[in-house]
Protein backbone atom coordinates (compact mmCIF):
# COMPACT_ATOMS: atom_id res chain seq x y z
CA UNK A 1 0.00 0.00 0.00
CA UNK A 2 1.33 3.41 -0.92
CA UNK A 3 -0.95 6.31 -0.14
CA UNK A 4 1.10 9.40 -0.76
CA UNK A 5 -0.05 12.99 -0.39
CA UNK A 6 1.52 16.40 -0.34
CA UNK A 7 -0.07 18.95 1.99
CA UNK A 8 -0.16 22.69 1.22
CA UNK A 9 3.11 24.44 2.00
CA UNK A 10 3.35 26.05 5.42
CA UNK A 11 5.79 28.84 4.67
CA UNK A 12 6.71 30.06 8.15
CA UNK A 13 8.17 26.93 9.75
CA UNK A 14 10.40 24.51 7.84
CA UNK A 15 9.32 20.93 7.22
CA UNK A 16 6.50 20.83 9.74
CA UNK A 17 4.14 17.88 9.94
CA UNK A 18 1.50 19.94 8.15
CA UNK A 19 3.64 20.38 5.05
CA UNK A 20 5.48 18.15 2.66
CA UNK A 21 5.21 14.44 2.03
CA UNK A 22 2.81 12.10 3.82
CA UNK A 23 2.74 8.40 3.07
CA UNK A 24 2.15 4.95 4.52
CA UNK A 25 5.09 3.65 2.48
CA UNK A 26 8.57 4.19 4.02
CA UNK A 27 10.34 4.07 0.64
CA UNK A 28 8.44 7.20 -0.44
CA UNK A 29 10.59 9.21 1.98
CA UNK A 30 14.23 10.16 1.68
CA UNK A 31 16.59 8.31 4.06
CA UNK A 32 16.69 9.94 7.48
CA UNK A 33 19.54 12.43 7.87
CA UNK A 34 20.58 15.08 10.37
CA UNK A 35 20.58 17.50 7.44
CA UNK A 36 16.78 17.33 7.57
CA UNK A 37 15.20 19.88 9.88
CA UNK A 38 13.12 17.37 11.83
CA UNK A 39 16.16 15.17 12.52
CA UNK A 40 18.98 17.63 13.12
CA UNK A 41 19.03 17.09 16.91
CA UNK A 42 18.61 13.30 16.83
CA UNK A 43 21.25 10.57 17.27
CA UNK A 44 19.85 8.69 14.29
CA UNK A 45 22.12 5.66 14.72
CA UNK A 46 20.21 4.72 17.87
CA UNK A 47 16.97 4.58 15.88
CA UNK A 48 18.35 2.22 13.22
CA UNK A 49 16.43 -0.79 14.66
CA UNK A 50 13.18 1.15 14.16
CA UNK A 51 14.11 2.19 10.61
CA UNK A 52 14.60 -1.43 9.53
CA UNK A 53 12.31 -4.43 9.44
CA UNK A 54 10.56 -4.77 12.79
CA UNK A 55 10.12 -8.51 13.33
CA UNK A 56 9.08 -8.42 16.99
CA UNK A 57 5.61 -8.30 18.50
CA UNK A 58 4.59 -5.70 21.07
CA UNK A 59 2.80 -7.24 24.03
CA UNK A 60 -0.43 -5.34 24.73
CA UNK A 61 -2.52 -5.53 27.88
CA UNK A 62 -5.60 -3.49 28.81
CA UNK A 63 -7.00 -3.31 32.34
CA UNK A 64 -9.39 -3.54 34.05
CA UNK A 65 -12.36 -5.30 32.48
CA UNK A 66 -15.12 -2.89 31.45
CA UNK A 67 -18.81 -3.11 30.69
CA UNK A 68 -18.75 -3.88 26.93
CA UNK A 69 -21.75 -1.62 26.40
CA UNK A 70 -19.57 1.27 27.56
CA UNK A 71 -16.05 0.31 26.46
CA UNK A 72 -15.21 -2.11 23.65
CA UNK A 73 -11.62 -3.38 23.35
CA UNK A 74 -10.37 -5.41 20.39
CA UNK A 75 -6.78 -6.50 19.74
CA UNK A 76 -6.02 -8.16 16.42
CA UNK A 77 -3.42 -8.55 13.69
CA UNK A 78 -2.82 -5.18 12.04
CA UNK A 79 -4.19 -4.90 8.51
CA UNK A 80 -2.23 -1.79 7.56
CA UNK A 81 -5.33 -0.14 6.12
CA UNK A 82 -5.43 3.68 6.13
CA UNK A 83 -7.18 5.44 9.01
CA UNK A 84 -9.21 8.60 8.50
CA UNK A 85 -7.32 11.69 9.62
CA UNK A 86 -3.87 10.12 9.96
CA UNK A 87 -1.08 9.60 7.43
CA UNK A 88 2.56 9.19 8.56
CA UNK A 89 4.66 12.29 8.00
CA UNK A 90 8.22 10.93 8.09
CA UNK A 91 10.09 7.75 7.28
CA UNK A 92 10.24 6.54 10.87
CA UNK A 93 6.50 7.00 11.45
CA UNK A 94 5.75 5.24 8.18
CA UNK A 95 8.04 2.32 9.02
CA UNK A 96 6.40 1.94 12.42
CA UNK A 97 2.99 1.84 10.73
CA UNK A 98 4.07 -0.53 7.95
CA UNK A 99 5.64 -3.07 10.32
CA UNK A 100 3.08 -3.08 13.14
CA UNK A 101 2.20 -6.66 14.01
CA UNK A 102 -0.94 -5.87 15.95
CA UNK A 103 -3.46 -3.15 16.66
CA UNK A 104 -5.70 -2.45 19.62
CA UNK A 105 -8.92 -0.51 19.22
CA UNK A 106 -10.66 1.02 22.22
CA UNK A 107 -14.06 2.61 21.70
CA UNK A 108 -16.01 4.49 24.38
CA UNK A 109 -19.73 4.50 23.62
CA UNK A 110 -21.74 7.64 23.08
CA UNK A 111 -22.61 9.36 26.34
CA UNK A 112 -20.64 6.88 28.47
CA UNK A 113 -18.78 8.23 31.50
CA UNK A 114 -15.99 5.82 32.40
CA UNK A 115 -14.88 6.42 35.98
CA UNK A 116 -11.96 3.98 36.21
CA UNK A 117 -8.87 4.76 34.12
CA UNK A 118 -8.25 2.53 31.12
CA UNK A 119 -4.71 1.21 31.62
CA UNK A 120 -2.85 0.15 28.48
CA UNK A 121 0.65 -1.34 28.74
CA UNK A 122 2.81 -1.81 25.64
CA UNK A 123 5.96 -3.92 26.09
CA UNK A 124 8.69 -4.69 23.55
CA UNK A 125 11.24 -7.38 24.41
CA UNK A 126 13.85 -9.52 22.61
CA UNK A 127 13.55 -7.76 19.20
CA UNK A 128 12.35 -4.41 17.84
CA UNK A 129 8.60 -4.13 17.37
CA UNK A 130 5.82 -1.67 16.65
CA UNK A 131 2.10 -1.45 17.28
CA UNK A 132 -0.95 0.69 16.59
CA UNK A 133 -3.38 1.86 19.27
CA UNK A 134 -6.65 3.49 18.18
CA UNK A 135 -8.82 5.21 20.80
CA UNK A 136 -12.22 6.62 19.90
CA UNK A 137 -14.48 8.55 22.25
CA UNK A 138 -17.92 8.94 20.76
CA UNK A 139 -20.09 12.00 21.22
CA UNK A 140 -20.45 13.31 24.81
CA UNK A 141 -18.41 10.46 26.30
CA UNK A 142 -15.71 10.82 28.96
CA UNK A 143 -12.72 8.60 29.71
CA UNK A 144 -9.20 8.59 31.08
CA UNK A 145 -6.50 6.46 29.44
CA UNK A 146 -3.00 5.74 30.81
CA UNK A 147 -0.64 4.33 28.17
CA UNK A 148 2.67 2.96 29.43
CA UNK A 149 5.57 2.00 27.15
CA UNK A 150 8.04 -0.44 28.69
CA UNK A 151 10.60 -2.98 27.62
CA UNK A 152 14.19 -3.81 26.76
CA UNK A 153 13.92 -3.82 22.94
CA UNK A 154 13.38 -0.92 20.56
CA UNK A 155 9.72 0.05 20.25
CA UNK A 156 7.65 2.08 17.82
CA UNK A 157 4.15 3.18 18.72
CA UNK A 158 1.39 4.85 16.72
CA UNK A 159 -1.47 6.20 18.83
CA UNK A 160 -4.56 7.72 17.21
CA UNK A 161 -7.10 9.42 19.48
CA UNK A 162 -10.41 10.65 18.03
CA UNK A 163 -12.83 12.75 20.09
CA UNK A 164 -16.43 13.12 19.01
CA UNK A 165 -18.56 16.21 19.61
CA UNK A 166 -18.39 17.34 23.27
CA UNK A 167 -16.31 14.31 24.25
CA UNK A 168 -13.67 14.64 26.97
CA UNK A 169 -10.44 12.62 27.16
CA UNK A 170 -7.55 12.54 29.63
CA UNK A 171 -4.61 10.81 27.92
CA UNK A 172 -1.36 10.07 29.78
CA UNK A 173 1.65 8.68 27.91
CA UNK A 174 4.47 7.22 29.99
CA UNK A 175 7.83 6.18 28.46
CA UNK A 176 10.00 4.08 30.78
CA UNK A 177 12.24 1.86 28.65
CA UNK A 178 15.88 0.83 28.45
CA UNK A 179 15.86 0.82 24.63
CA UNK A 180 15.14 3.43 21.93
CA UNK A 181 11.47 4.30 21.51
CA UNK A 182 9.48 6.48 19.12
CA UNK A 183 5.86 7.42 19.83
CA UNK A 184 3.62 9.20 17.32
CA UNK A 185 0.41 10.33 19.04
CA UNK A 186 -2.19 12.03 16.85
CA UNK A 187 -5.29 13.62 18.40
CA UNK A 188 -8.35 14.71 16.40
CA UNK A 189 -10.80 17.03 18.20
CA UNK A 190 -14.41 17.53 17.08
CA UNK A 191 -16.73 20.36 18.08
CA UNK A 192 -16.62 21.37 21.78
CA UNK A 193 -14.41 18.42 22.73
CA UNK A 194 -11.75 18.61 25.45
CA UNK A 195 -8.35 16.92 25.42
CA UNK A 196 -6.00 16.78 28.41
CA UNK A 197 -2.69 15.19 27.46
CA UNK A 198 0.31 14.47 29.68
CA UNK A 199 3.55 13.05 28.27
CA UNK A 200 5.92 11.68 30.92
CA UNK A 201 9.34 10.37 29.89
CA UNK A 202 11.36 8.80 32.70
CA UNK A 203 14.69 8.62 30.92
CA UNK A 204 15.90 6.28 28.19
CA UNK A 205 18.84 6.07 25.77
CA UNK A 206 16.86 7.68 22.94
CA UNK A 207 13.21 8.71 23.16
CA UNK A 208 11.23 10.60 20.54
CA UNK A 209 7.60 11.54 21.27
CA UNK A 210 5.57 13.44 18.66
CA UNK A 211 2.13 14.57 19.95
CA UNK A 212 -0.01 16.32 17.34
CA UNK A 213 -3.43 17.96 17.59
CA UNK A 214 -5.83 18.62 14.72
CA UNK A 215 -9.17 20.39 15.17
CA UNK A 216 -12.15 19.27 13.11
CA UNK A 217 -14.83 21.34 14.89
CA UNK A 218 -15.12 24.74 16.53
CA UNK A 219 -14.96 25.30 20.29
CA UNK A 220 -12.51 22.50 21.13
CA UNK A 221 -9.86 22.72 23.88
CA UNK A 222 -6.44 21.03 24.07
CA UNK A 223 -4.15 21.04 27.11
CA UNK A 224 -0.77 19.43 26.41
CA UNK A 225 1.66 18.98 29.29
CA UNK A 226 4.97 17.18 29.33
CA UNK A 227 7.71 16.11 31.75
CA UNK A 228 11.13 14.75 30.79
CA UNK A 229 13.73 13.50 33.28
CA UNK A 230 17.07 13.01 31.54
CA UNK A 231 19.81 11.29 33.48
CA UNK A 232 23.31 10.22 32.39
CA UNK A 233 23.32 9.01 28.78
CA UNK A 234 19.67 9.90 28.13
CA UNK A 235 18.46 11.65 24.98
CA UNK A 236 14.81 12.75 25.10
CA UNK A 237 12.90 14.57 22.35
CA UNK A 238 9.39 15.92 22.70
CA UNK A 239 8.03 17.47 19.48
CA UNK A 240 4.51 18.86 19.70
CA UNK A 241 2.41 20.29 16.88
CA UNK A 242 -0.93 22.05 17.35
CA UNK A 243 -2.65 22.75 14.05
CA UNK A 244 -5.47 25.32 14.33
CA UNK A 245 -7.58 25.15 11.18
CA UNK A 246 -11.09 25.95 12.48
CA UNK A 247 -12.47 28.91 14.49
CA UNK A 248 -12.71 29.47 18.24
CA UNK A 249 -10.46 26.70 19.52
CA UNK A 250 -7.96 26.87 22.35
CA UNK A 251 -4.64 25.22 23.11
CA UNK A 252 -2.15 25.43 25.94
CA UNK A 253 1.20 23.62 25.84
CA UNK A 254 3.57 23.37 28.84
CA UNK A 255 6.64 21.11 28.89
CA UNK A 256 9.30 20.96 31.61
CA UNK A 257 12.59 19.06 31.56
CA UNK A 258 15.23 18.18 34.16
CA UNK A 259 18.75 17.27 33.03
CA UNK A 260 21.49 15.74 35.15
CA UNK A 261 24.28 14.09 33.17
CA UNK A 262 27.81 12.99 33.96
CA UNK A 263 31.20 13.62 32.39
CA UNK A 264 31.28 10.31 30.53
CA UNK A 265 27.49 10.18 29.90
CA UNK A 266 26.00 13.62 29.26
CA UNK A 267 22.24 14.09 29.10
CA UNK A 268 20.22 15.96 26.48
CA UNK A 269 16.66 17.07 25.94
CA UNK A 270 15.03 18.53 22.83
CA UNK A 271 11.70 20.31 22.83
CA UNK A 272 10.15 21.54 19.59
CA UNK A 273 6.81 23.32 19.97
CA UNK A 274 5.00 24.11 16.72
CA UNK A 275 1.71 25.99 16.60
CA UNK A 276 0.06 27.03 13.35
CA UNK A 277 -2.99 29.29 13.19
CA UNK A 278 -4.48 29.13 9.71
CA UNK A 279 -6.39 31.96 8.07
CA UNK A 280 -9.75 30.30 8.81
CA UNK A 281 -8.99 29.79 12.51
CA UNK A 282 -10.59 33.00 13.77
CA UNK A 283 -10.80 33.48 17.53
CA UNK A 284 -7.96 31.08 18.32
CA UNK A 285 -6.39 31.34 21.78
CA UNK A 286 -3.05 29.56 22.18
CA UNK A 287 0.09 29.60 24.31
CA UNK A 288 3.12 27.32 24.62
CA UNK A 289 5.83 27.19 27.26
CA UNK A 290 9.03 25.23 27.80
CA UNK A 291 11.24 25.29 30.91
CA UNK A 292 14.52 23.39 31.33
CA UNK A 293 16.33 22.93 34.64
CA UNK A 294 19.97 21.88 34.25
CA UNK A 295 21.94 20.31 37.10
CA UNK A 296 25.69 20.01 36.69
CA UNK A 297 27.91 20.74 33.70
CA UNK A 298 27.21 17.76 31.47
CA UNK A 299 23.82 18.44 29.94
CA UNK A 300 22.34 20.23 26.95
CA UNK A 301 18.78 21.45 26.42
CA UNK A 302 17.54 22.54 22.99
CA UNK A 303 14.28 24.50 22.97
CA UNK A 304 12.64 25.71 19.75
CA UNK A 305 9.15 27.28 19.93
CA UNK A 306 7.59 28.04 16.55
CA UNK A 307 4.43 30.10 16.12
CA UNK A 308 2.92 30.88 12.73
CA UNK A 309 -0.15 33.10 12.50
CA UNK A 310 -2.04 33.60 9.24
CA UNK A 311 -4.84 35.78 10.59
CA UNK A 312 -5.01 38.79 12.90
CA UNK A 313 -8.49 37.88 14.17
CA UNK A 314 -7.40 35.82 17.19
CA UNK A 315 -8.02 35.94 20.94
CA UNK A 316 -4.35 35.48 21.82
CA UNK A 317 -1.12 33.72 20.91
CA UNK A 318 2.30 33.52 22.50
CA UNK A 319 5.19 31.36 23.56
CA UNK A 320 8.02 31.32 26.10
CA UNK A 321 11.17 29.29 26.56
CA UNK A 322 13.88 29.35 29.23
CA UNK A 323 16.80 27.19 30.33
CA UNK A 324 18.68 27.68 33.60
CA UNK A 325 20.36 26.15 36.61
CA UNK A 326 19.35 25.93 40.25
CA UNK A 327 19.20 29.40 41.76
CA UNK A 328 22.06 29.75 44.25
CA UNK A 329 20.22 32.51 46.09
CA UNK A 330 17.21 30.26 46.62
CA UNK A 331 19.45 27.48 47.93
CA UNK A 332 21.27 29.93 50.23
CA UNK A 333 17.99 31.35 51.54
CA UNK A 334 16.70 27.88 52.43
CA UNK A 335 20.01 26.99 54.08
CA UNK A 336 19.70 30.13 56.20
CA UNK A 337 16.42 28.69 57.46
CA UNK A 338 18.10 25.50 58.65
CA UNK A 339 17.54 23.33 55.57
CA UNK A 340 20.52 21.34 54.30
CA UNK A 341 21.90 22.09 50.85
CA UNK A 342 20.88 18.71 49.40
CA UNK A 343 17.35 18.97 50.81
CA UNK A 344 17.04 22.56 49.55
CA UNK A 345 17.89 21.40 46.02
CA UNK A 346 15.36 18.58 46.28
CA UNK A 347 12.61 20.97 47.35
CA UNK A 348 13.39 23.40 44.53
CA UNK A 349 13.30 20.63 41.92
CA UNK A 350 10.06 19.23 43.31
CA UNK A 351 8.54 22.70 43.20
CA UNK A 352 9.68 23.10 39.59
CA UNK A 353 7.42 20.23 38.50
CA UNK A 354 4.61 20.56 41.04
CA UNK A 355 2.23 22.55 38.81
CA UNK A 356 2.34 19.85 36.11
CA UNK A 357 2.24 16.94 38.57
CA UNK A 358 -0.82 18.51 40.18
CA UNK A 359 -2.68 18.10 36.89
CA UNK A 360 -1.94 14.36 36.62
CA UNK A 361 -4.66 12.55 38.52
CA UNK A 362 -3.03 9.10 38.38
CA UNK A 363 -1.16 8.57 41.63
CA UNK A 364 1.04 5.78 40.25
CA UNK A 365 2.36 8.06 37.48
CA UNK A 366 3.06 10.90 39.92
CA UNK A 367 4.88 8.48 42.24
CA UNK A 368 7.01 7.25 39.32
CA UNK A 369 8.06 10.81 38.52
CA UNK A 370 8.96 11.58 42.12
CA UNK A 371 10.91 8.34 42.51
CA UNK A 372 12.85 9.07 39.34
CA UNK A 373 13.58 12.59 40.58
CA UNK A 374 14.98 11.21 43.81
CA UNK A 375 17.24 8.91 41.82
CA UNK A 376 18.57 11.75 39.65
CA UNK A 377 19.23 13.92 42.69
CA UNK A 378 21.12 11.16 44.46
Amino acid sequence: MSTMTTAPHSHGVPQLLTSGLRSYEPSDFEPVSTRQETWRFTPIALFEPLLEKLDGVTSVSVEPNFDPTQVSIVTSAFSGDPVDGYVPTDRLASNIWRNAANSTQIRVARGAVVDAPINVTLVSEKSASSSVLIIELEQESQASVVIQHRGTAAQGSTIIVTLGNAASADITLVQDTTAPIAVYAHHSLARDSVLKSAVVTLGGPCTRVVPTVAYTGAGADALLNGIALAGPGDHIEHRSLVNHEVPNCRSNVAYKNLLNGSADSPSRTVWIGDVIIHAAALGTDTYELNRNLVIGDHARADSVPNLEIETGEIAGAGHASATGRLDDEQVFYMQSRGISESEAKRLIVRGFFEDLLGQIKHESVVDSVRNRLEGLLG
